[in-house]
């Protein structure tokens, strides 16, 4: 293929403005499929990364507490993402990183009467039987 470009320093110029705007492309790329990675993370369909995991300790569902987050008490019981959601009928966007006391605060229910409901919902769940 033949050189086009006779003068060096137009060729050197072309040059780096094509580079900077492939890195531009690369970089707003990559900023957008982290932002799309980091949301499916939020919404639970995809877990990060416990570094720490055996600082995890065992609990039984009365041992909930309304500190705990939705994604907390899925980890802990080893649930899937969205089995209190639909058992608990929740539709905070925030789910499942809203805390049960934040959750029973905007269902004028009393924290006593949320962790009922999630220790019954976490029963029911580690009671059925495996297939």
């Amino acid at each position: 293929m033949p050189d086009t470009i006779k003068n060096p320093k137009l060729k050197k110029i072309i040059q780096w403005a094509l580079l900077v705007i492939l890195t531009g492309i690369l970089a707003v790329s990559l900023y957008i499929f982290v932002g799309k990675l980091e949301s499916l993370r939020l919404r639970g369909y995809i877990r990060g990364h416990f570094r720490h995991q055996t600082a995890v300790q065992k609990i039984t569902p009365d041992q909930i507490r309304g500190w705990m987050t939705f994604r907390y008490v899925n980890m802990v019981f080893g649930m899937p993402p969205a089995y209190l959601q639909n058992s608990l009928n929740i539709k905070d966007s925030h789910y499942p990183n809203i805390s049960l006391d934040a959750l029973a605060k905007q269902q004028k229910l009393s924290s006593v009467q949320m962790l009922a409901k999630t220790a019954a919902a976490v029963k029911s769940f580690t009671i059925k039987p495996n297939p």
